[in-house]
């Protein structure tokens, strides 16, 4: 489609455009994998825009002090919200590749929270930490890598956090509800899912087959796509719960796209050859927008009203678009029937391997189905 490379050129030089200052004057602000990329120019913008308080998290503790600087220097001399506000920074411990770090983090935040004098409330939390292997890496988990942490470990943080957010806007009253960002991409509209439900039936399940080294796939982004796709299907599913009983949204989310961005999450895909070396960077340079403007569309995602809730924000398409092409993916009757099985799998993995899982706000069967 060439309107695809004209639209990435045109977020390259016409960014989505920041809010007023001081939107989120006073807010708390998680964000996981923020020590560089994508996640650091969110925190900085946020900071920049008034925020009382952010979150990040890193798997390396001196990496999450030096971005805690650079945010703490966006917001003293950003120049968008009020400068003689210092924002606090916190570094929070987070393994994306195993989900007792999951539950750790989780517990973490919760008790810090709770030790907070006044509103102990997190407005906005994005989950932005991810990954791209162009080799089959396996996790601590026994997943490949990739699913691992894009899938499977951000729905385990997304399920432990959405009761404890459910809560606080009930116990807090807060004006407006708190909102669950998770960062996917579009390219979940390209994986062929036509065999999915096949290999659910008659083999070891869509996750095994598509984590197995065997069926690793080709190219300079494997398994990427599924993973989006994947989480895509657990984001619809997760909307379902954040319901009140007047079936209103307690918690507002959105998956966002931030589109093709400049950033290292792809350092590993130009360590293959030299050809990928030179050609990536100069192909990201290219079409790609810098990490300021694509974290652009974090911020805009956490200023969402109720009547959004749910729905994939992305600026290349436009929402008449991205309905069309999202059908076989998700709208077809191969596409229900598949995230239904997606949805069964992942919960299964989880409830079996995480059990304060069956403690939380979601009751499952024992075949990791829903109990609703």
């Amino acid at each position: 489609m060439i309107q695809l490379p004209l639209r990435r050129f045109r977020d390259k030089f016409f960014p989505e455009q920041l809010p007023p200052p001081d939107s989120f004057d006073g807010q708390t602000i998680l964000i996981t994998g923020a020590t560089a990329g994508l996640g650091l120019a969110a925190a900085k913008q946020f900071a920049s825009l008034g925020a009382a308080e952010i979150i990040i998290t890193a798997r390396n503790k001196s990496k999450g002090e030096l971005a805690k600087k650079r945010i703490e220097e966006a917001s003293k001399y950003g120049g968008k919200g009020k400068g003689d506000k210092k924002v606090t920074v916190e570094v929070l411990e987070l393994d994306m590749n195993r989900y007792d770090s999951c539950v750790r983090f989780v517990e973490e935040l919760k008790e810090k929270m709770r030790k907070k004098e006044g509103k102990g409330t997190i407005e906005c939390v994005v989950l932005n930490a991810g990954v791209i292997n162009p080799t089959f890496v396996e996790s601590s988990e026994g997943w490949e890598q990739t699913i691992q942490v894009n899938t499977l470990s951000t729905t385990l943080l997304a399920l432990l956090l959405l009761p404890w957010m459910k809560e606080m806007q009930t116990d807090h009253k807060t004006p407006s509800p708190p909102h669950l960002i998770f960062v996917t991409s579009r390219d979940h509209l390209d994986p062929d899912i036509s065999m999915w439900a096949e290999w659910a039936r008659t083999g070891s399940g869509i996750l095994q087959h598509l984590s197995s080294e065997e069926n690793f796939p080709s190219g300079i982004m494997p398994n990427y796509d599924i993973s989006k796709l994947l989480l895509t299907y657990v984001v619809r599913e997760i909307c379902k719960q954040a319901l009140g009983s007047d079936g209103r949204p307690q918690v507002i989310i959105n998956p966002v796209c931030p589109g093709l961005v400049q950033t290292d999450l792809g350092r590993a895909i130009s360590q293959q050859s030299l050809f990928m070396r030179i050609y990536l960077p100069l192909w990201l340079r290219t079409w790609g927008k810098p990490a300021e403007y694509g974290a652009r569309s974090y911020v805009a995602a956490c200023l969402t009203e109720r009547d959004d809730y749910g729905k994939f924000l992305v600026s290349l398409y436009t929402d008449q678009e991205y309905s069309q092409m999202a059908i076989p993916n998700l709208e077809s009757e191969t596409a229900r029937e598949v995230q239904g099985l997606v949805w069964a799998e992942i919960m299964g993995e989880l409830t079996t391997k995480v059990p304060v899982l069956r403690n939380s706000m979601f009751k499952f069967g024992g075949d990791g189905q829903e109990d609703f």
